[in-house]
């Protein structure tokens, strides 16, 4: 399964919200080092980044909001992609990304029950 395919499989599931905290999470810290590391030269990966969390915080928002309306999941994936895009952030997204499903994959994993037992 490719990471669209687990992307959209997760944004299907109750793991959707973690899913997006991580996500935003993790692109917060990028933009947080693209600003320690690049200074201005980095301003528009930072500013990708930004937009990128608000989308993420937009769509985890109207999971809560009836009153707000979140983008269609199988459109999600490529509005970030787009924003990653425009700013050369591409690897920021990916990077948050592979992080957001790795704790999904940990939490599941907690989630088991142990071969030794409880």
């Amino acid at each position: 399964m490719n990471i669209r395919d687990q992307v959209l499989a997760i944004l299907n599931s109750e793991s959707k919200e973690t899913f997006l905290l991580a996500i935003g999470h993790r692109l917060g810290i990028s933009a947080r080092d693209i600003f320690a590391e690049d200074g201005l030269d980095g301003l528009r990966r930072a500013q990708a980044c930004n937009e990128m969390m608000i989308s993420i915080w937009s769509q985890a928002w109207a999971m809560k909001e009836a009153r707000v309306n979140g983008y269609p999941d199988s459109d999600f994936l490529s509005v970030l992609l787009g924003k990653a895009d425009a700013g050369d952030a591409r690897p920021h997204l990916r990077n948050a990304i592979e992080s957001a499903l790795l704790v999904i994959r940990d939490a599941g994993a907690a989630d088991q029950p142990s071969a030794e037992g409880p």
